[in-house]
């Protein structure tokens, strides 16, 4: 008896599926093999989206720290509960009455938690205020911080405290409460110049400039603030190579009640206005009553670029709280992020025991998720109306963002769009990418452990076999 060629053709159809899934697990084992790795330290995972098909598993359901892969759940959750055309608010109030060219009173600045408000912005504010008279103001700065709840009690993540990603949430920030400082080798001196310039700061320059290789440079300065007779003084010694040339840091040496009255007062006072007050802040409403300006930020679309793109820990920090306060009409902390995210994800049956999650940024050593819960997420990502959105959020293999100096040699350049996370001990990436068939897939990887950091070729590795 003849098959039918229908039958045969079934059959080829088959054995030519499996041997090539039994390729692809091989070209897996032999990679894994490859690199020096514990294996039971990462996990990954692999879904073809076209056909709906797991390609390739390994420590799915194991929960890892994720590190800034968290983002990815925040800012969608951001989307779906705020929308794209969402804007972050910020306003000026005044208590008293208004003289002439003189406010016989408070001024208050009322925040809602945009951690993109900048100097510019600020001074856009003032000049908008003076250019309704008023020039004098005779009372204080006060500071209206009610729409948060406490801050996090810890102080920093880490063991360098003013650095950018160690900015707590705050209602309340001013170019993400840091200054830029950039170092530039001089002949026999480090020249220090800061943005934004505060007339109020002084810095005490005792860099010793060295001839040595410019290897870990940010390692090799050190830096603190001291207070002395209410005057802010930076102090920075360490070494700064020649051969480093320019380079520049972030830092947040303020605290940003500070930071924020120190930049109004002198930016006020260049406009053309007086001001002498101090400053006050409360955590309970201010009467505001009295409106004079009002600064809208940028859509939450356009800002969830640069947040998943260059990671940003403030703005996705204060993101997921702004995301409760919208929803439940309550003054948010961080204490409540894991079960409001855990019931999101119900809400929208995604599985997520085992999850846990304490900020929006996920800088935190007590992150845990699971390859599967990672796969589940961009998946429902993936067929949802906002998906442009969240995928054009995610850094361009070998094109911009964290990816910029990644994968640039390699076949997936400009074919992916990955989240990066990474702190000591933990590498993470995921994302999307299309295949040499133009099928387009989803990949998730984790790992923890004290290689972690030297895995990216190996992630890089797994990436191209499936490509």
């Amino acid at each position: 008896m003849y098959l039918s060629n229908k039958l045969l053709l079934f059959i080829f159809i088959i054995v030519f599926s499996l041997s090539v899934h039994a390729e692809k697990s091989y070209d897996l084992k032999k990679i894994i093999n490859r690199y020096d790795l514990n294996t039971s330290e990462f996990g990954f995972g692999f879904l073809n989206l076209a056909n709906d098909e797991t390609v390739a598993l390994h420590n799915e359901k194991k929960l890892f720290n994720s590190a800034s892969l968290v983002k990815i759940i925040t800012t969608y959750i951001s989307l779906k509960e705020l929308g794209p055309s969402f804007r972050w608010r910020s306003d000026f109030y005044y208590t008293g009455e208004i003289v002439g060219e003189a406010l016989k009173g408070d001024i208050i600045f009322k925040g809602k938690g945009d951690a993109s408000f900048s100097v510019q912005d600020l001074e856009d504010m003032i000049r908008e205020i003076q250019r309704k008279g008023i020039k004098r103001i005779e009372g204080n700065l006060l500071f209206d911080t009610s729409y948060f709840g406490l801050a996090p009690s810890e102080v920093t993540f880490d063991n360098d405290p003013m650095r950018a990603y160690n900015v707590l949430p705050s209602a309340i920030s001013l170019q993400s409460n840091t200054i830029n400082f950039r170092f530039k080798s001089q002949k026999d001196r480090v020249k220090i110049d800061i943005k934004p310039y505060i007339r109020e700061l002084k810095i005490n320059n005792n860099i010793k400039n060295t001839r040595e290789k410019c290897l870990s440079w940010r390692e090799k300065l050190r830096y603190e603030t001291k207070v002395s007779e209410k005057k802010n003084i930076l102090n920075f010694s360490g070494k700064f190579s020649r051969r480093c040339k320019v380079k520049e840091i972030d830092l947040a040496m303020l605290d940003w009640q500070t930071y924020f009255y120190s930049t109004f007062k002198q930016k006020w006072n260049d406009n053309g206005g007086s001001f002498n007050g101090d400053f006050m802040k409360s955590a309970l409403e201010l009467d505001g009553n009295n409106l004079l300006a009002s600064h809208f930020s940028d859509s939450l679309s356009n800002l969830i670029r640069d947040t998943n793109k260059y990671s940003l820990n403030l703005m996705s920090r204060n993101l997921l709280l702004t995301v409760i306060a919208n929803k439940d009409n309550v003054q948010p902390t961080e204490i409540m992020v894991n079960s409001y995210i855990k019931n999101w994800l119900a809400e929208h049956k995604i599985e997520s025991e085992g999850l846990f999650i304490d900020n929006g940024a996920g800088l935190s050593r007590n992150i845990k998720v699971s390859v599967n819960q990672y796969l589940a997420i961009l998946k429902k990502i993936y067929y949802d109306p906002m998906m442009p959105e969240m995928i054009s959020s995610f850094p361009i293999a070998g094109i911009d963002g964290t990816l910029k100096k990644r994968m640039s040699n390699s076949p997936i350049n400009m074919n992916g769009h990955f989240k990066t996370g990474s702190m000591n001990e933990v590498s993470a990436m995921a994302g999307f990418f299309l295949n040499r068939d133009k099928e387009m897939n989803i990949f998730v990887f984790m790992m923890n452990g004290k290689k972690a950091n030297m895995s990216q070729n190996f992630q890089e590795a797994l990436i191209e076999s499936i490509f």
